[in-house]
């Protein structure tokens, strides 16, 4: 029987960690499965050892350096939950392709990540996990300068740093409006045409 796959995204302060730990207290307590949550050893800026949320809601989770860690785990799961999923591009496998694994081996799996980075671009891993999913679900923020909804992840700090890590010291939930007001950030990214005039 093949798994069902649910992604969970959105920008930064959308409760993507919250639904995702709504899914593994329902799991483990109201369906009796044997549920292993997945963080990176990247992802530190709350605990080392635990999903979290801003709030502070938390359940334990397996720290990993490596997939190779928990191949035993992986096998004896019946649903296999990871936060941050746009943090496991990096490892020593290719994450969409364990993911499609657990799926044909029957596990059911749990994504959370942000879909986009700052500069409004989609992060690989959760882009394809969208395309495979059963299920999508896609929060939306309150926008830190209108209140409006908020898609899109705003970088408060002007540099042009690709991923780090961070919360409201860097970050902030914006409204399309309001975040087409990074678009002078977005122009560090991009070489100047011939014959264009650079500003950084």
């Amino acid at each position: 029987m093949y798994g069902r796959l649910t992604v969970i995204c959105g920008p930064m302060f959308a409760g993507k960690t919250t639904e995702l730990l709504k899914r593994i207290l329902w799991a483990r307590n109201g369906e009796r499965k044997d549920v292993l949550v997945l963080k990176t050893a990247f992802d530190v800026r709350y605990s080392r050892t635990e999903v979290i949320t801003h709030d502070g809601l938390a359940a334990e989770a397996v720290v990993l350096h490596a997939f190779s860690d928990v191949e035993a785990r992986l096998q004896e799961a019946d649903l296999v939950c990871f936060d941050e999923v746009q943090f496991f591009q990096n490892m020593d496998r290719d994450v969409v392709e364990l993911i499609r694994d657990l799926l044909a081996s029957g596990t059911d799996v749990v994504a959370a990540g942000l879909d986009t980075n700052w500069k409004g671009e989609a992060f690989a891993a959760t882009g394809l996990l969208m395309a495979m999913a059963d299920e999508v679900v896609k929060l939306k923020a309150h926008c830190a300068v209108c209140g409006q909804p908020a898609h899109k992840t705003f970088k408060k700090v002007e540099d042009n740093v690709e991923i780090q890590l961070g919360h409201g010291d860097l970050y902030e939930p914006r409204c399309n409006r309001h975040w087409f007001d990074h678009l002078p950030l977005l122009s560090l990214s991009r070489a100047p045409a011939e014959g264009e005039i650079s500003n950084v």
